[in-house]
């Protein structure tokens, strides 16, 4: 009766981490400032109709709580209405497209942003490896300079990011 046991249990501990592997979990990873982190929590991906253009924002936080830390990411087509977002490498500087980034340390004190901004050493830069109408794949990195959430004015300084990676389900 033992042996049945064992067995039962070790094929539920096996089915569940099958389970568990065929589903990809939403995640946007990256190292900032040297420490890892994970914005895995309520992580998404939206495509967003503005006009004739389409704004696609890919977000994530660290926690639950009523001061999360959060990441968001985003690249849309205004420049070229025409131009679809697809697997491909988005700068600043783009012909067809902006992006832009958002990282917030939950603190209320301070936004992090890059995109947009005035040139930072390491320009954001946001790879799609793979996007169709259920999730959107890739890797980011940059230089995010530092806001004041008050004055909206820009502060000495940046947040260094890299090995930014995501996976998120629209």
């Amino acid at each position: 009766m033992k042996k049945i046991g064992l067995f039962t249990a070790i094929m539920a501990v096996f089915a569940s981490s099958c389970k568990n592997n065929s589903a990809s979990p939403n995640y946007i990873n990256a190292t900032i400032d040297g420490v890892k982190k994970t914005f895995g929590i309520n992580a998404r991906a939206v495509k967003m109709p503005m006009s004739n253009a389409i704004t696609l924002s890919m977000t994530g936080q660290t926690q639950s709580s009523a001061s999360p830390e959060t990441l968001s990411l985003t690249i849309n087509n205004t420049r070229n209405p025409g131009m679809p977002i697809a697997a491909n490498t988005y700068e600043l500087g783009s012909e067809n497209f902006v992006t832009g980034a958002v990282y917030t340390p939950g603190t209320g004190d301070s936004v992090w942003k890059a995109g947009l901004i005035p040139y930072p050493p390491h320009q954001l830069t946001i790879v799609i490896t793979a996007i169709d109408d259920k999730s959107v794949k890739g890797s980011f990195s940059g230089d995010f300079n530092c806001t004041n959430a008050q004055s909206v004015q820009l502060s000495a300084g940046y947040k260094h990011i890299t090995n930014g990676e995501f996976y998120v389900k629209f």
